[in-house]
């Protein structure tokens, strides 16, 4: 008989892996939120600036499933590894030509290249480290840190520039990219001396593994939900601060103030939902939850109302809407195994990734259409009502063995 052992230091791991991750949120958005001031300082067009934030979910959409493969390889350390590098390195390229779109251009791509790689660790990290039973909390937690890298990008940048100046939030940044490179590469271990839990290793081709995990029924269906999901919260939140705008009459200030609800509501369900998960050992009411508490928030959102009830909907929206991702991630692994936590993780992400380059502009398509943004709304609520039978139809992962 085997015995495993858990470590007091996975907790270590697991907080430098949510610094590295944030990182990448806070590169992915940080432009996103100076739009205005780099199409001035940069005389660049709207678009050009937008693709310094798309190009992260186009890259995604290429490499999610080789760097799933490579973590699920080489093991999570060494898959991480590549990811922190290329998002290090690349934050302090930007600061080679600050003015020039192409230099930023060219330093957005190497940072995308390397998002992959770190986001879709965490499964793989938390099969090695964690015991069955922390699997959902700390999956949660991992997820918790995009969030807390969104408000950042979003919410810091802007004072960063107003204050210091733009060269100079490029160096603040570039300096956390190089910390997280130290961090990572010093004071992350591969694996624990003793397992926290059996881990069955399977080697195979990427083809193979792919079509392996892809007979699992179970699996497919969570991978049509997570397309919903990941894709509704992106065009969510790229439209939210424009719907509340132009469809409920609240100025623009407080709008960003309910957007910034929005997600740290998200980030308080990131870590109750999951730990209550873990207590109760079930996933599929939490993602019913989330999904039929969304359906209901968006319709909400298409009624005239007060900034107070816009306020309260986006807490509600957020506290039961996001934590489906962590909870999607646990029972990716769940389903297919610890030999495929990489490769199942990276399929979702992929899945949803591809999900919200196609939404957020068949949303504008929508809005241009019908001069409102109902149409836009219906549709997002449609998609979650999907989700809501996909939820229900879906087998039950998280019971006890």
């Amino acid at each position: 008989m085997t015995d495993y052992k858990t470590y007091r230091y996975r907790w270590v791991i697991l907080i430098i892996y949510m610094f590295v991750a944030a990182l990448t949120q806070l590169y992915w958005l940080n432009f996103a939120a100076i739009e205005t001031y780099l199409e001035d300082s940069l005389a660049v067009s709207a678009i050009q600036v937008g693709l310094l934030t798309l190009v992260f979910p186009i890259i995604y959409i290429f490499l999610s499933v080789p760097s799933g493969f490579i973590i699920d390889k080489k093991g999570f350390k060494f898959g991480i590894q590549i990811g922190v590098l290329f998002t290090g390195l690349f934050s302090l390229i930007r600061l080679v030509n600050p003015d020039s779109y192409i230099c930023l251009f060219i330093a957005q791509l190497g940072i995308a290249i390397g998002q992959p790689f770190i986001l879709n660790g965490i499964t793989k990290l938390v099969v090695t480290w964690f015991p069955p039973q922390e699997e959902a909390t700390a999956v949660g937690l991992g997820s918790l840190a995009l969030f807390i890298g969104m408000i950042v990008g979003l919410g810091v940048t802007p004072l960063l520039v107003e204050s210091a100046g733009f060269k100079s939030m490029l160096l603040i940044y570039g300096i956390l990219g190089i910390l997280g490179i130290l961090l990572f590469s010093l004071l992350v271990k591969a694996k624990p001396i003793t397992p926290a839990r059996a881990i069955k290793e399977e080697n195979m081709p990427l083809r193979s593994g792919i079509a392996g995990i892809l007979r699992i029924k179970n699996f497919v269906i969570l991978g049509f939900i997570a397309l919903i999901g990941i894709g509704v919260f992106n065009g969510l939140a790229t439209w939210l601060e424009k719907i509340l705008n132009e469809h409920q009459n609240i100025p623009m200030i407080d709008a960003g103030l309910i957007s910034g609800l929005l997600i740290f509501s998200g980030m308080m369900g990131c870590i109750a939902m999951p730990i209550i998960s873990d207590k109760v050992r079930r996933r599929k009411p939490f993602l019913i939850l989330a999904a039929s508490v969304g359906t209901i928030c968006l319709i909400l959102l298409m009624l005239p109302n007060s900034f107070v009830f816009n306020a309260v909907n986006a807490v509600i929206l957020g506290f039961f809407l996001l934590p489906a991702l962590p909870i999607m991630l646990t029972m990716s692994v769940e389903i297919t195994g610890d030999a495929f936590a990489g490769i199942s993780v990276a399929y979702l992400q992929l899945l949803g990734n591809g999900a919200a380059v196609a939404i957020v502009p068949v949303m504008e398509i929508l809005r241009n259409a019908s001069k409102q943004h109902i149409l836009p709304l219906v549709f997002l609520a449609l998609l979650l009502f999907i989700a809501v039978i996909l939820s229900i139809r879906i087998k039950e992962t998280g019971k006890a063995g």
